[in-house]
């Protein structure tokens, strides 16, 4: 009976540790976890505190500190590079009043209402065509002009000359109108002035 009571004792003993130890275990996860969420909020305020340094500093930094903010100025113009290049690639610009994406060569935003920056008559744009029937660039694979609604798919002869006719009938027909307010003639179908933006 002695021998069973000696290895009841020993089972019990090694439970009690096996115990012991996974809550000791479970206890120092816990606290490297607290650990970890500290580190990580100190490495957030350095942050902070060496970009609001370069904000301040970005022209009379000392002398230590010249390697590093010229390395992210650099950096923050290539970025400014790629984002004009992804605009170039998606045919938009963003709205200055409401940062909305716009269509490039749209008149105004689609969100806001604002007037969008014209581009100037000879500027062109290697991924865009030039639409017949309004002048807008549209960009490369469009089926429709994204200003006026017209085809942009390759039309047969007897379909270009109708198409001619038409565009110059809409030329016609939009060259006289007239702005109530500032009196500007408006060549294309737009619902606000091009020059003062009153409504149509």
């Amino acid at each position: 009976m002695g021998f069973f009571d000696d290895l009841g004792k020993k089972v019990t003993d090694a439970g009690q540790k096996t115990v012991q130890k996974t809550k000791e275990m479970s206890e120092v996860a816990r606290v490297n976890s607290l650990i970890s969420q500290n580190e990580n909020r100190i490495n957030n305020i350095y942050y902070q505190i060496g970009k609001l340094y370069v904000n301040i500093h970005e022209f009379d930094y000392e002398e230590e500190f010249g390697g590093m903010i010229s390395q992210v100025i650099e950096l923050e113009q290539q970025i400014s590079e790629f984002r004009k290049q992804i605009q170039e690639i998606k045919g938009i610009q963003f709205c200055e009043k409401c940062g909305a994406e716009v269509a490039r060569g749209v008149a105004y935003c689609s969100s806001c209402g604002a007037v969008m920056p014209r581009p100037e008559k000879q500027e062109y744009y290697e991924d865009c065509v030039k639409c017949a029937r309004c002048g807008s660039w549209v960009k490369k694979g469009m089926r429709f002009c994204t200003s006026c609604g017209q085809s942009m798919m390759k039309l047969n002869v007897a379909e270009i000359n109708n198409d001619m006719e038409e565009s110059a009938s809409y030329n016609e027909e939009f060259v006289e109108r007239v702005c109530p307010r500032c009196g500007t003639k408006q060549t294309d179908d737009s619902a606000f002035c091009t020059e003062c933006g009153a409504r149509l």
